[in-house]
């Protein structure tokens, strides 16, 4: 289950908080829906390479597809989303703050913020075809040997002594990669995405003030900004309209309260800023296919089964 703050940052939950890397392995079924993975951004850079299957990411409102023997870096800060094709898929899950880079005052000026900070780069799709991204993609692949294949019940017991050492070499390999690959060198301009960062604070007033009415007019007053360019914007970014991304947005705030409490529909519909139970339910039906208490009912049902696993798993 993802974590994620206010500002819609995903909380990551390292193994190790004074070691900021984060690996995993991941076997994810064709049959995957991604429910509680909503669009978000976190400072960390991903990295991602798919070793067998398919599976997509929507990025800043584009969308990238990878199948076997591909991958992409995601820049910090960027909004993005897993998505499911429909296919099963194993993958290589890499995710580092860029602080774990930061040896020198040098090298953070001149190899890491260079690429952090350029919004030109908002991400690169890695394939085996190209040298660079091939070596990029085989060093992702190495980090196992030393961080193990994710267990998340027992990660020490993955684990080589001394794992953080091979760890740091692979990831400094592959940002040197990187580097070379994007040609940083030779690049004086570092290209600032205002579009993105309007963006994202109009996100971050919709977060905070979700419950309360909200129109186009004050997002625009928020982003300092005209009515088509408010539009645009979240169209870019988003693929939906500024209130198309209200309306979800409480309408993901609903699919707690109706899981883990007790409420009315209406008293869920004005805790969430919907006008009445009505127009909420209304609302509810047709973008989940189910009635607020239908959903409730087979989450209930849902929670009912697991436990039952996880108990009979003990025995």
């Amino acid at each position: 289950m993802a974590d994620f703050r206010n500002d819609k940052s995903e909380v990551l939950h390292y193994d190790n908080p004074d070691f900021q890397v984060f690996f995993r392995r991941n076997n994810i079924p064709g049959c995957c829906t991604f429910d509680e993975m909503k669009i978000h951004w976190h400072d960390e850079v991903e990295f991602i390479y798919v070793v067998r299957g398919q599976i997509g990411y929507q990025l800043n409102g584009s969308y990238v597809s990878m199948k076997e023997g591909e991958g992409i870096f995601v820049n910090s800060r960027q909004l993005h989303v897993i998505k499911s094709e429909n296919v099963d898929c194993e993958l290589y899950c890499l995710i580092f703050h860029p602080v774990v880079l930061s040896a020198s005052k040098h090298i953070v000026e001149k190899h890491v913020n260079p690429i952090i900070e350029n919004d030109s780069i908002p991400y690169v799709v890695l394939s085996e075809n190209e040298a660079r991204q091939r070596r990029m993609l085989h060093d992702i692949k190495e980090i196992e040997g030393f961080e193990g294949p994710g267990n998340d019940f027992d990660r020490e017991y993955d684990r080589k002594p001394g794992h953080e050492l091979g760890t740091m070499r692979l990831i400094y390999d592959i940002w040197s990669e990187l580097y070379h690959y994007l040609d940083i060198e030779h690049k004086t301009d570092i290209q600032k995405n205002h579009g993105l960062a309007i963006v994202e604070r109009m996100m971050n007033y919709v977060y905070e003030n979700y419950q309360e009415k909200l129109s186009l007019e004050k997002l625009c007053e928020v982003g300092n900004i005209g009515k088509t360019k408010c539009e645009s914007l979240f169209d870019k970014y988003l693929n939906m309209s500024p209130m198309e991304y209200v309306r979800n947005y409480r309408l993901e705030k609903s699919f707690g309260l109706l899981e883990n409490t007790d409420m009315t529909v209406t008293q869920i519909a004005l805790e969430t800023g919907f006008a009445d139970g009505s127009y909420f339910s209304k609302v509810f039906r047709a973008n989940v296919g189910l009635s607020p208490q239908e959903y409730r009912r087979n989450k209930k049902e849902e929670a009912i089964k697991y436990e039952r696993m996880c108990e009979e798993s003990k025995k």
